[in-house]
């Protein structure tokens, strides 16, 4: 920074200040690093402590959109919009002459808004604004930034910029060969998008494997059903909503992700840091990510293909080198510097 001039600062604006998940942990995460470089950046959540059940999120929302409106007619630093519900609540109060607001998009891809038709219509309310309303749009990854690409006046003032990604204090254990059985481990919520029954489908036809579930959601009771149904449920875990993620990744063999939907990669991302190789449905961003930031292998949305690249897998895991490659990638596509420089350049 010139001596003299102002650091860069913002406003990250959340939908909710509880509980952190996802891109509200990974923007509590940025606010610490900038910080700690010199940035003026703090959060602010439109809701402090959301209500319980549907009349209190009724309430919420409501309180949500006064909230907003009152945030972007107050004079000061740019708004960061966290997310494209944020951007819903924010930007439809937005005139010229208030303050400047940035968004920044983690749930936008082709595949999300081809998938759930409730989340296509509030993108078709919310991107035309990102083109009119927003100084600049943040994609988390290039998924997210293709997509936002397809919205006219969007595609000029997209930056991609990563989320942190925390490399230390993994378990690594390099993979061996198993000829018979093996440990599979899903991690994910239990929910449509994250198609987690194509996950107990292919150990139906991976026997003596199993599978432990680290997640959660409303499909869990469904879920069990259908592992009874096929005959596996002798051989599944179910962990729920668990911090014991970094043990069950040492633990197990290969990690599969059948998400029909991927924005960035969190999961994709821990499996590699803690070198265990991946089975993952060949959604854009994992293309991106698998093999060379990612070791393993993406497939098809299928049962069949994706058990027989599971078995493969089991049979020949990626060499310790391929895993010791894909560490140096990702220290440079993810590094702090990489983070840091982003957000600089967007603040500034």
């Amino acid at each position: 920074m010139i001596m003299g001039s102002r650091p860069p600062a913002a406003v990250f604006v959340l939908s909710q200040a509880t509980p952190l998940r996802g891109m509200e942990r990974a923007a509590a995460d940025v606010v610490e690093t900038l910080r700690a470089e010199g940035f003026e950046v703090s959060l602010h959540a439109l809701v402090a402590d959301p209500r319980p059940g549907r009349a209190g999120r009724l309430r919420d929302l409501a309180a949500a959109f006064l909230a907003a409106r009152r945030l972007v007619r107050q004079p000061g630093p740019p708004l960061v919009l966290v997310g494209i519900w944020v951007g819903l609540r924010v930007l439809p109060f937005r005139r010229p002459r208030d303050r400047q607001v940035i968004a920044w998009e983690h749930s936008l891809t082709r595949e999300r808004r081809a998938a759930l038709r409730s989340f296509d219509v509030v993108a078709r309310l919310v991107l035309p604004m990102y083109a009119r309303r927003a100084r600049a749009v943040v994609a988390v990854s290039a998924a997210v930034e293709a997509a936002l690409a397809e919205q006219p006046g969007v595609a000029a003032r997209v930056v991609v910029v990563p989320n942190p990604v925390e490399a230390g204090g993994v378990v690594r254990r390099e993979p061996q060969p198993r000829g018979d059985g093996g440990r599979l481990l899903y991690v994910g919520g239990l929910e449509p998008l994250k198609n987690p029954e194509l996950a107990l489908e292919a150990l139906a036809l991976l026997p003596g494997v199993r599978l432990d579930v680290a997640g959660g959601g409303p499909r869990l009771p469904a879920m069990r059903v259908l592992a009874a149904r096929l005959g596996v449920a002798d051989r599944v875990t179910w962990h729920g909503h668990t911090d014991r993620v970094p043990e069950l990744l040492a633990e197990c063999d290969v990690v599969v992700h059948t998400s029909r939907s991927e924005t960035f990669g969190y999961a994709l991302l821990e499996a590699a840091a803690a070198h265990r190789p991946v089975v993952a449905a060949a959604t854009e961003q994992a293309r991106h990510l698998v093999p060379n930031l990612v070791p393993g292998t993406t497939t098809t949305a299928a049962a069949p293909v994706l058990a027989a690249a599971v078995r493969a897998m089991l049979a020949a895991p990626p060499t310790p080198e391929a895993f010791a490659a894909a560490d140096a990638a990702r220290a440079r596509a993810y590094g702090r510097s990489a983070l840091v420089d982003g957000w600089r350049s967007v603040l500034t």
